[in-house]
């Protein structure tokens, strides 16, 4: 059974790499967009983008430099440390992504009904056993051991909270990508 999930995953991987040369964008150029726009303000870096691609600072250099030139990507200076960028994804990059090939796939998954609950958990716990044999586990804030909530958060005064960063965190920052994240369960 392992091989049969593995071929299938696969397959799905080879018929979803295909759709991805759309846009004038390659695949990991999408990749690199959909992570820039899912992750949170600690994770949009050169370096966090190559550790969640799985590959080389220059690689990921070069497919910044590519959606930079398309307009799709900015680089920000972080003003507490004068050697770091946070990279931002401009209106044009947020456009281009409403028009993301992926979404037939997300198309094809609502498709499964009640196994949709199933399949995700499942998923999830493979990218996460997967990643963790690569050295480097991506994960949402909310989910993350770091992750101090807050019941009445809402307003900025009663945000939740990163004890990593020992920064306040919105409700919409709960939902992003983090490069620091470290799972409850292990």
């Amino acid at each position: 059974m392992p091989d049969k999930i593995a071929n299938l995953i696969n397959r799905l991987g080879r018929s979803i790499h295909c759709r991805q040369f759309a846009q004038g964008l390659n695949p990991a150029q999408w990749e690199a967009l959909r992570y820039l726009s899912r992750a949170n303000r600690y994770s949009r870096t050169p370096s966090a983008l190559a550790d969640y691609l799985h590959t080389t600072k220059g690689t990921a250099s070069q497919t910044l430099k590519s959606l930079e030139a398309k307009g799709y990507v900015r680089r920000v200076p972080v003003p507490e440390d004068r050697r770091a960028v946070r990279l931002d994804v401009t209106d044009a990059g947020q456009t281009v992504l409403r028009r993301d090939p992926l979404q037939c796939l997300e198309t094809s998954a609502a498709g499964l009904g009640g196994d949709l609950e199933t399949v995700s958990r499942f998923l999830g716990r493979l990218a996460a056993a997967l990643e963790r044999s690569n050295g480097k586990v991506f994960g949402l804030c909310a989910e993350c051991t770091y992750f101090c909530k807050n019941d009445e958060a809402g307003a900025e005064s009663q945000a939740h909270k990163c004890g990593l960063h020992e920064e306040p965190l919105t409700a919409m920052d709960a939902t992003k990508i983090c490069v620091s994240h470290r799972c409850a369960r292990g």
